[in-house]
C-alpha cells in the first residue's frame, strides 16, 4: 500500500514538472497577456502596455478582493480602459489578429466546458 501511494505522488509530481517545462503553467501571465505575446508588438507598444499594467495593478488587486457583481464591475472598468488604449496603440493588422486570437481562445474555452 505504501508503494502505491508513493507511486501516485511521484506520478503527480512528474506531471507538474512536465507542465512547467512545457510553459503551460505560466503564473502571473494569463488571459490577454498571453495573447499580446503573439501580436509582435514593437518596443514602444510594449512600454506603453507595461505602463498601463503597472498603473492599474492596484485596481487589479482591489478587484481580486471583491466578490460577485462588484468584482465583475471593477474588472470591466479596467477592461474598458485597456481596450481604449489598445484602440490607440495597435495597428489595424494587430487589432484584427487580436480579435482572431480572442475568438479562437473563446472557442477553446467553450469546448473544454462542453466536455
Amino acid at each position: 500500500m505504501k508503494k502505491l501511494v508513493l507511486l501516485a505522488v511521484v506520478v503527480v509530481l512528474t506531471m507538474n514538472i512536465a507542465q512547467a517545462a512545457d510553459g503551460k503553467n505560466k503564473k502571473g501571465k494569463g488571459g490577454i497577456q498571453v495573447l499580446f505575446e503573439k501580436l509582435d508588438l514593437n518596443a514602444d507598444q510594449k512600454k506603453k502596455l507595461d505602463e498601463f499594467n503597472k498603473a492599474h495593478s492596484e485596481k487589479y488587486g482591489q478587484a481580486r478582493k471583491l466578490k460577485g457583481d462588484a468584482h465583475k464591475a471593477k474588472l470591466r472598468e479596467i477592461t474598458v480602459a485597456r481596450n481604449a488604449l489598445l484602440g490607440e496603440l495597435l495597428t489595424g493588422e494587430q487589432q484584427a489578429k487580436l480579435k482572431e486570437l480572442k475568438a479562437a481562445k473563446k472557442g477553446k474555452k467553450k469546448e473544454s466546458k462542453d466536455k
